[in-house]
């Protein structure tokens, strides 16, 4: 846990974590989400879109898919830990932590897409609320495509 994030809490450790609440955190997890990647992945499939590579660890910020032709880097950020203004939220329990956290998410998020533009990738970002449409979501990510192979 980052110095900044433990100096937000008591003792430097979450106080009184109920159980279930600490299983439920734990379960939770940054990539093969059944609401998000796996959605968007099946979405990408059924539209025919060939040419994408999952997690690619070579690159700055392990894009979710990352097209190499076009060298576009595509993200499904979740909405509470990118602090999405729509849907994301700060809990009530240790709020200056989680508000620290989600800051600290966007920093990296912002610092990660600059790498990437040095290297001449181009990013796309999507919310996972996106893909409550995934014919949009796969939408954009086509007009991403189209608009890199016109210029």
């Amino acid at each position: 846990m980052d110095k900044e994030l433990r100096d937000k809490l008591r003792d430097g450790k979450f106080q009184n974590v109920p159980p279930i609440r600490s299983k439920a955190m734990s379960a939770v997890r940054s990539k093969g989400n059944k609401s998000t990647e796996v959605t968007f992945r099946m979405a990408l499939v059924r539209a025919g879109l060939r040419g994408w590579k999952l997690h690619v660890h070579h690159l700055p910020g392990n894009p979710d898919f990352y097209f190499p032709e076009y060298r576009l880097a595509v993200f499904i950020d979740g909405c509470f830990w990118h602090g999405c203004p729509k849907h994301g939220h700060i809990p009530a329990t240790n709020p200056e932590y989680w508000k620290a956290k989600i800051r600290i998410n966007k920093q990296r998020d912002r610092r990660k897409k600059d790498q990437l533009t040095q290297l001449g990738i181009h990013t796309l970002r999507m919310w996972e609320h996106a893909l409550l449409k995934p014919d949009r979501a796969v939408g954009r990510v086509k007009a991403a495509i189209f608009h890199l192979s016109v210029v």
